[in-house]
């Protein structure tokens, strides 16, 4: 009988000590449940020209708001999300894909991180193409998306990301976007429990004459950003 228990105890351990190899991510929202987030953005921008000094702004915001599942039907899930300003109706697929956007145009917040299906290897990226408008035109956008590491007692998950923009430049002006952050995703509830990221965003307008190139002027914002889930009521 020792020897039992004492093969089981190991058992155990073996079970919570070993690393897990892969995970399933996926959201699974609970019918009927609210989720509550609160959402902060701290922005900072530095605008610069030789005829004047540097001038430094910043501003910060912040937003508390709900995500309602109203219901799943083939193979999606109808979410209800905002706060008493405003709503947005989104039809969300298990993965993130978004399926339906009624009334609105679909390409407006909120979004969701869209998970490769079935097992993802721990360590390992994916690849996402998309594009988004801006500056009055498509821009492609390439998302990196790493699995770095899974928490399997906590069953959380610690995801990276980064972007890259199809920002093209030329010889007079040149822009940079960039987004990078982390997202912690309980995959016990299947929803994210928090986020941080941040982007920088870069311009140059610049003059060349013969051989020689000067400044005009130079824009660059500094954005940081968080999601933080505060509660759920079932």
């Amino acid at each position: 009988m020792k020897g039992k228990i004492l093969g089981l105890i190991f058992g155990l351990v073996i079970t919570v000590s070993t690393p897990m190899n892969a995970a399933e991510i996926k959201y699974n929202f609970s019918k009927g449940a609210i989720y509550s987030y609160t959402y902060t953005q701290q922005d900072v921008s530095v605008a610069a020209a030789p005829i004047i000094a540097p001038k430094k702004t910043s501003d910060s915001q912040k937003v508390d708001f709900i995500i309602k599942t109203v219901g799943f039907q083939d193979n999606t899930f109808i979410l209800d999300i905002g706060n008493q300003n405003a709503t947005f109706r989104r039809y969300v697929s298990p993965n993130g894909s978004l399926k339906g956007s009624p009334a609105e145009d679909r390409n407006r917040l909120p979004f969701f991180i869209v998970f490769p299906d079935g097992d993802w290897k721990i360590g390992t990226s994916i690849t996402q193409n998309n594009e988004i408008i801006a500056f009055g035109k498509k821009i492609p956008v390439k998302w990196n998306l790493t699995l770095a590491k899974v928490n399997s007692i906590r069953n959380l998950a610690e995801i990276t990301f980064e972007t890259k923009f199809g920002v093209s430049d030329d010889k007079f002006f040149s822009r940079l976007i960039s987004y990078k952050g982390k997202i912690i995703f309980n995959m016990a509830e299947g929803v994210i429990h928090q986020a941080d990221w941040s982007s920088d965003y870069k311009a140059k307008l610049i003059c060349k004459e013969i051989a020689i190139s000067r400044n005009l002027w130079s824009f660059e914002k500094k954005t940081t950003y968080s999601l933080k889930m505060t509660g759920v009521e079932k």
